[in-house]
C-alpha cells in the first residue's frame, strides 16, 4: 500500500495543474493525496486513473488490461486497438494531404516526459527539446469522422510498447482511419531503408549523400548502368508477354575505392521506388531470419530495390543455401531489383558469380584509365575555382593524370583532401604553392601503395587471367558475352537478356 501511495503522489506531481481544480468543463476528477490512497484505488473516475493504478500494483497483460477497463468507461462506444508500429496520428495530421485535426482531450490528464535530442550532425545546431506522451488522449477529425484516441506506452520485457485505443460508433471508419494513418506512417519517399542489428530503420542521410552529378566515371559506362535499372521499372508489361519473371539482378565489382558505393548512392537518389539496404543478415534469430525478414520486406514494397553491399562478406557457408533459395524465389520476387556489390569477385560463391538466374549483369569498376583520372582532376579544378588564393594551372591536369596511374577514386580523393589540409595549416606562412604539395602528396600515395601491395598477396586482375584462375577470366558463358565499354572499363551480360 506504501508503493501505491508513493506511485499516486508521484503522478500528482507529473499532473498538478491537471488536478488543481477539482470539476473542470463538468467532468468530475478526483484530488489524490497521501490520505486518499485506499479511496482512489478503489474509485477510479477515468482513463487516467486506470493506467495510474495499473502500474501502481503488480499486474500482468497491460494491453489486455487496459483495453477492458476503457471498455468499461467508455461503455456505450466500440474500442478499436492497434499496436501498428507505423500508426502515429501526429505524424500523419502533420504531413499527410488528408483532412486530420487533432486536439488534446480536456478528460485526460496526459503524462510526457521532455527529453533532449541530440542533432546527428554539427551543423544541425545545439539540439532540441522534445516532448514525448507516455499516456495521453486526443479529439481527432478525420475527413467527415470523428474518434477519440488514447494512447499508452510501456516496457515489456526487452522492448517498448504502445497501444493506441480508438474510441467510436463507428468500428469500420477506426479501421478505415488506422489503414490510412499506418500507410501514411510507413511511406518514405527520401530515405533509404537500412537493414542492421536485425531490424529496419530509415536513413535520410543516406538518400540524400550523391547524385549522378558526383560520380566520375566513363560516360559509356555510367550510360549503360542507368538505362539497365531505369528500363527494368519500364519492363514489367514485356517481362509477363514474354513469361519471364520480373526480376533482375546486378553485380557492381572491382577494387575498393572506384565508385561502386558513391554510383549505389546516385541510384538510390534517383529512383521512385522504395530503396532497402542491406549491412548485415544478423539477427537475435540468426542469419536464417535476418535473410527472411529481408526479403519479406523487399516482396511486401515491391516494386524496389534491394542492395547487399560486399556480397562475399554476407554469404557465409551457414547461411549460403538459405539465401539462395530466398534469391530463387520466381513469382514471389516480382519487380525486385537486386544489386550486390564485392570488391573481390574471386572469393565470391559461384552459384552467384557464375549463375544467370541470379545475377543477370555484372559491372567491372575498375581503377581509373589517364582520361578518367584527368577528368577528376578537371571536377577538383572546377570545384576550387572561387578559391583565388589557389592557383590550379591547366598544365597540372596533365601531370597529375601522368602520376596517378594505378590510383583508384579514393587515393586520388585523399590527394587533394590531404593537399588542401596542408595548405590550411601553413596558410600564415603564405605557403600556397598547390602544385609543389598535390604532386609531393601523389608520391607519398604512390609508395604507400607500393608498400600495400609488396605485403599483400597476388590479388587476381580483373578483365584477364592472371594464372591462378578465378576471378573474371573464368566466368564461363561471361567471358564469350563481354562488352568494353571506355578503356578498362567491362559490362558482363547474359545471352538471353539484352
Amino acid at each position: 500500500m506504501k508503493l501505491l501511495g508513493i506511485a499516486i503522489a508521484l503522478s500528482n506531481l507529473l499532473t498538478i495543474d491537471a488536478f488543481r481544480s477539482p470539476v473542470k468543463r463538468g467532468i468530475t476528477q478526483l484530488t489524490f493525496g497521501l490520505e486518499d490512497n485506499v479511496k482512489s484505488h478503489h474509485h477510479s473516475s477515468g482513463p487516467f486513473q486506470t493506467f495510474v493504478e495499473h502500474f501502481s500494483a503488480s499486474r500482468s497483460g497491460t494491453d489486455t488490461y487496459l483495453q477492458t477497463q476503457l471498455s468499461e468507461i467508455y461503455s456505450n462506444s466500440s474500442i478499436v486497438v492497434t499496436q501498428d508500429y507505423y500508426f502515429d496520428i501526429v505524424r500523419f495530421a502533420a504531413g499527410s494531404p488528408e483532412s486530420v485535426v487533432i486536439r488534446e482531450l480536456d478528460e485526460i490528464a496526459s503524462i510526457k516526459k521532455i527529453v533532449f535530442v541530440k542533432p546527428m550532425k554539427r551543423r544541425e545546431g545545439i539540439g532540441k527539446i522534445a516532448e514525448r506522451v507516455v499516456f495521453g488522449g486526443w479529439n481527432v477529425a478525420w475527413e467527415d469522422k470523428e474518434f477519440k484516441v488514447i494512447v499508452a506506452t510501456w516496457a515489456e520485457t526487452y522492448r517498448q510498447v504502445t497501444q493506441w485505443h480508438i474510441i467510436t460508433d463507428h468500428p469500420e471508419s477506426a479501421q478505415q482511419f488506422i489503414r490510412s494513418c499506418s500507410d501514411f506512417c510507413s511511406t518514405f519517399s527520401d530515405v533509404v531503408w537500412v537493414f542492421e542489428q536485425g531490424g529496419w530503420r530509415p536513413d535520410r542521410e543516406l538518400w540524400e549523400a550523391a547524385s549522378w552529378e558526383d560520380v566520375v566515371l566513363d560516360d559509356a559506362f555510367k550510360t549503360s548502368l542507368q538505362s539497365d535499372y531505369r528500363s527494368f521499372y519500364k519492363a514489367e508489361k514485356t517481362y509477363k508477354d514474354l513469361g519471364v519473371p520480373w526480376k533482375r539482378g546486378l553485380i557492381f565489382l572491382g577494387p575498393p575505392g572506384n565508385g561502386k558505393t558513391i554510383s549505389l548512392k546516385a541510384l538510390m537518389k534517383e529512383v521512385k521506388v522504395p530503396t532497402l539496404y542491406v549491412k548485415s543478415f544478423h539477427s537475435w534469430g540468426g542469419d536464417e531470419m535476418g535473410i527472411r525478414d529481408i526479403f519479406a520486406r523487399a516482396r511486401a514494397e515491391a516494386p524496389c530495390v534491394l542492395i547487399l553491399e560486399d556480397l562475399d562478406s554476407l554469404i557465409t557457408d551457414m547461411n549460403r543455401s538459405f539465401f539462395l533459395n530466398e534469391v530463387d524465389g520466381l513469382e514471389d520476387n516480382d519487380g525486385l531489383l537486386l544489386i550486390g556489390t564485392t570488391n573481390h569477385f574471386d572469393r565470391l560463391d559461384p552459384a552467384l558469380s557464375s549463375r544467370p538466374s541470379r545475377f543477370d549483369r555484372k559491372y567491372t569498376f575498375p581503377n581509373p584509365s589517364h582520361a578518367q583520372r584527368r577528368d577528376y582532376a578537371i571536377w577538383w579544378k572546377d570545384r576550387l575555382h572561387d578559391n583565388s588564393e589557389i592557383e590550379f594551372p591547366d598544365t597540372l591536369l596533365d601531370e597529375f593524370a601522368d602520376k596517378t596511374d594505378k590510383f583508384s577514386f579514393a587515393y586520388m580523393k585523399e590527394a587533394f583532401i590531404s593537399t588542401l589540409l596542408t595548405i590550411a595549416s601553413g596558410n600564415e606562412k603564405g605557403d600556397l604553392d598547390f602544385r609543389g604539395i598535390l604532386l609531393k602528396q601523389v608520391d607519398h600515395l604512390r609508395n604507400e601503395l607500393e608498400t600495400t601491395e609488396a605485403m599483400s598477396f597476388p590479388m587476381t586482375s580483373f578483365g584477364r587471367d592472371s594464372g591462378g584462375g578465378g576471378g573474371m577470366g573464368d566466368m564461363m558463358a561471361y567471358r564469350q558475352m563481354s562488352m568494353a565499354v571506355g578503356d578498362d572499363s567491362t559490362i558482363y551480360q547474359i545471352p538471353w537478356i539484352n
